[in-house]
């Protein structure tokens, strides 16, 4: 595995862009530590909610299962934000992402993590194959990581359209 410390934005398949609020820092000025999960879940939940993937209602959904966070230097006060996300591995019923945040107009990540989704049927609440839909769209943002160019989305998109 990579040392996500030394990622550059452009090595992230997608960027999202997330504006700040003022409850997402604390007493000293900077993001409180719990929002960098608020985050990174945002930034993916923007990628999976572009594979049409309703997960209120179709057969099978993501599940979180694992996460993690290595702060690297704080995040103070400012507009927004910018998370990169990049599949790091795709099994047959999970989805390893790799995060990091990045304050605008700065070269250095603030903070890296990972975040692993598992797909389950909804009707038994086992593990269950990936959709093919959903796994086409990460195998094509695998693709774009691979050839270092990263697709910027200006607003984040949590819920189905």
């Amino acid at each position: 595995m990579a040392d996500l410390r030394c990622l550059t934005r452009e090595q992230y398949a997608v960027l999202v862009r997330i504006m700040t609020r003022w409850n997402d820092y604390d007493m000293l000025g900077h993001v409180n530590n719990v929002e960098y999960y608020r985050y990174y879940e945002t930034a993916i939940l923007t990628l999976l909610q572009e594979t049409g993937l309703d997960w209120f209602d179709d057969p099978v959904f993501p599940l979180a299962a694992e996460n993690g966070c290595q702060f690297l230097r704080p995040v103070s006060a400012g507009g927004s934000i910018e998370v990169g996300v990049r599949i790091a591995h795709l099994g047959n019923s999970s989805v390893k992402y790799e995060v990091a945040v990045f304050v605008p107009d700065e070269p250095a990540s603030c903070a890296t993590g990972f975040f692993v989704h598992v797909f389950i049927e909804r009707k038994t609440g086992r593990p269950t194959s990936i959709p093919e839909f959903v796994r086409a769209h990460f195998e094509a943002q695998r693709a774009i990581d691979e050839n270092d160019k990263p697709r910027w989305i200006a607003d984040a998109r949590l819920l189905p359209a």
